[in-house]
């Protein structure tokens, strides 16, 4: 049985109603960035200052890519991205596996509490961030750092102050040669197991065990880690994977695919924004799908513009645009477009061997049955996942609401039984 708090709010969106639904927002806090929940306005990248490179920049990369897992460079963080709660900070360029199955290079962030280690080294948070975009500047490691507390603003910093490392990977395309292929599930999972792998290499004291934390696009991300650690790092003695944490999590995007449609409505811009992000991938990674061949002129400059624009402005470029001045015909209706969607985006249902925590907020502009379906999908396969949920508290809220349940949750995980204490500690599973 998964535990949940409120749970009889969850289901309160019909599913022909969420069908049909606004898109919501994908965003999420970043390293040093919070972005709003929906609308351009509360997006602080539309006024970005970054990108500051840190003397790291692989933009044109063309050496040959080692093996995934590998340090391939670093740099000591430039002290405008530099986290303040951190003794010591770095942006790292590291290999790992693409979208294509390639070889490829990713950047990251790495930050270390101030102080001397505890025995046997920093334990480690793996950060998965929200969406920024998927332009080389929406890298959250070249944007400056958030100075605040807040923990909406600033979740890495909240980490550094409990006595936790915090690898912060920017995704694979983000700031090196590529496309960053936008809520491709496999790929995300590679970004966040190689950037902990290969942060050894800095020689900072981390300790082998880890866990990944992920919000909105990262909480996929973080999900799809636990789920292919054991293929990626095998028996690899830097990776103790110890579980995830997953906050309102991007598990239903498929499903936003039915907006891809001349539909004579006009959605929120970020919304059209995250399409199109969705969509640049899946040409990127599909070639053979005709995507543009279902676009409008002005929905091609739109996607091509969804190349460089980071999140908050591309939605003000797509602010008030209808559905039917983008596309010229439903996306569903091109062969092999469903499979390809499910095959790019869908998170696993089961073959998770590592505790599993999924926190929703019930007030969430993106209707929240589907996190919650798939915590339910996932305990029915016999994997250990616990759910919780918070009345009144909105796709960022979760944050901070859900501080407690996560931190106890972490904290078990780093014992020597985590599910027995995980158990005692009132999580179930």
């Amino acid at each position: 049985m998964i535990e949940t708090q409120l749970r009889q709010r969850a289901h309160r969106y019909p599913l022909r109603v969420y069908m049909r639904a606004t898109v919501a927002t994908l965003v999420a806090t970043t390293v040093g960035l919070t972005v709003g929940a929906s609308g351009a306005a509360a997006n602080p990248l539309l006024h970005q200052t970054g990108p500051y490179w840190s003397e790291l920049d692989v933009r044109d990369y063309s050496n040959a890519v080692p093996a995934p897992g590998t340090l391939v460079d670093s740099s000591q963080l430039d002290p405008a991205v530099k986290i303040a709660d951190s003794g010591y900070g770095y942006r790292i360029a590291y290999s790992t596996t693409d979208h294509r199955g390639e070889a490829a290079l990713s950047t990251a962030s790495v930050h270390v509490p101030p102080g001397t280690p505890p025995p046997g080294g920093w334990p480690v948070i793996a950060w998965g961030h929200g969406t920024t975009g998927i332009g080389d500047t929406c890298a959250p490691s070249t944007q400056p750092a958030n100075a605040t507390r807040s923990v909406t603003a600033n979740y890495p910093g909240y980490w550094l102050r409990q006595g936790f490392a915090v690898v912060a990977t920017d995704y694979v395309g983000l700031s090196t040669p590529g496309i960053h292929p936008y809520l491709h599930a496999e790929a995300a999972a590679n970004s966040v197991i190689d950037s902990v792998r290969s942060a050894h290499g800095l020689n900072l004291r981390l300790s082998r065990s880890w866990v990944a934390i992920g919000h909105s696009q990262g909480g996929a991300a973080a999900l799809s880690a636990a789920h292919h650690e054991p293929r990626v790092a095998g028996s690899d003695q830097r990776s103790d994977f110890r579980g995830a944490v997953a906050l309102a999590p991007a598990t239903h995007v498929e499903d936003f695919l039915d907006l891809a449609a001349p539909l004579p409505q006009a959605i929120a811009g970020n919304d059209t924004g995250y399409l199109m992000y969705i969509l640049a991938g899946m040409r990127d990674t599909y070639p053979d799908l005709d995507i543009d061949g279902y676009l409008t002129a002005r929905g091609r400059s739109l996607l091509n513009s969804s190349l460089d624009l980071c999140s908050s402005e591309l939605a003000a470029e797509a602010s008030g645009l209808r559905l039917d001045t983008l596309f010229s015909q439903p996306m569903r209706d091109m062969p092999g477009f469903v499979d390809a969607a499910f095959d790019y985006m869908a998170l696993p249902e089961q073959g998770y061997n590592t505790p599993l925590l999924i926190a929703q907020g019930l007030d969430d502009s993106l209707p929240p049955n589907r996190p919650i379906a798939l915590a339910d999908r996932i305990a029915v396969s016999g994997s250990f996942i616990a759910l919780r949920t918070y009345d009144g508290v909105d796709h960022n809220g979760v944050l901070e609401a859900s501080l407690s349940d996560v931190q106890r949750f972490v904290e078990a995980l780093f014992t020597s039984a985590p599910e027995r204490t995980l158990r005692a500690s009132g999580f179930g599973g």
